[in-house]
């Protein structure tokens, strides 16, 4: 038995003085033969940021019109056909990538740190506070979520891309989106349906954030922290904060496909991000008449939809197994 823990330990030891690339390595590696689907979500992410990243490198224009191609089937010159207008339905979902990625992560952070402000400290400090608090949260979450999502994306109006890194108030400041379509002049685009999505999502997460900071609390290390006299800003930080941070990546990988497919509804009702081509506009408008013949014009994005939204929950649920000691190895 002491000659098997000598080994042990020794194997240990051995692994922890492997080189960080080395470890990175394996622990990719094992992630992946542990959880494929969760790898495949991950894949799809890196994916989707990398192809709108580099958008104007892989496909042409999608605003240029062939009249003379107009609903051309997918061929070698296009790939994934055109649309009615003549438009390459490759290069529009290439360019639809961009879109996916800003709302989607910047959805995640936004979500994130909002539901941090609310749900931590409602946690911590309960009583009146936590009360005064939740009460707020719950007429946050009474109302519609799409309702509210459409009335704010109506009201701040997304298709100028003007005023204040493109909030439409404010002083003409940030990228101005008629300089380019590459990513950068792209983001003031998204900014009013990333606000508008993190202030509707942010409700239900901040309960999420509050359970688990009520549950670490009540730990006997944070309470050993209040006896010795720690300031409350200190136990939050050092101790409360790291031990639910693997709740909140769970929950912002799943909340990433649940702005992407809020995205690309409100785009596919006309009231999103219109002065650019979103992968839930090219499902709207003359598609809806034009698909029962060509099927291909709602495949492709539909599919672009399906895979994003699919993968991102893949990662999400994969990564609460991986995270979550009450989790691993039950699968």
């Amino acid at each position: 038995m002491a000659v098997a823990e000598t080994i042990g330990l020794q194997d240990f030891y051995r692994a922890g003085d492997r080189p960080l690339p080395v470890r990175a390595l394996r622990a990719v590696l094992g992630f992946i033969r542990a959880k494929p689907l969760g790898a495949f979500g991950a894949l799809i992410l890196i994916l989707v940021v990398g192809v709108g990243i580099f958008s104007p490198w892989i496909a042409d224009d999608p605003t240029t019109v062939h009249l003379s191609d107009a609903l051309t089937g997918p061929s070698s010159k296009y790939w994934f056909g055109t649309d009615h207008n003549g438009r390459d339905v490759f290069s529009r979902i290439v360019y639809g990538c961009q879109i996916t990625a800003l709302v989607g992560i910047g959805t995640v952070i936004l979500v994130t740190f909002l539901s941090l402000i609310v749900g931590l400290p409602s946690g911590y400090f309960g009583g009146r506070y936590d009360f005064f608090l939740q009460r707020l949260v719950d007429i946050w979450l009474s109302f519609p979520a799409i309702f509210l999502i459409l009335t704010l994306v109506a009201v701040l109006q997304t298709s100028s891309g003007s005023g204040f890194f493109g909030l439409g108030r404010g002083p003409e400041v940030g990228p101005n989106p008629v300089d380019g379509f590459w990513f950068w002049y792209t983001f003031p685009r998204t900014t009013i349906v990333i606000l508008s999505l993190g202030l509707v999502l942010a409700g239900g997460a901040s309960r999420v954030v509050r359970s688990a900071t009520i549950a670490t609390r009540a730990n006997p290390y944070v309470e050993a922290g209040v006896v010795i006299g720690a300031t409350n800003s200190r136990i939050i930080l050092r101790h409360v904060l790291p031990n639910i941070m693997p709740t909140m990546i769970v929950l912002a990988t799943l909340q990433l496909g649940t702005a992407i497919l809020a995205e690309a509804t409100i785009s596919f009702l006309g009231v999103g991000i219109t002065n650019f081509p979103t992968w839930g506009q090219m499902l709207s408008g003359r598609t809806r008449d034009l698909a029962e013949r060509h099927m291909y014009l709602a495949l492709f994005p539909g599919l672009a939809i399906f895979l994003a939204v699919y993968g991102f929950n893949m990662l999400g649920d994969a990564l609460r197994d991986v995270l979550d000691p009450r989790l691993r190895g039950s699968r």
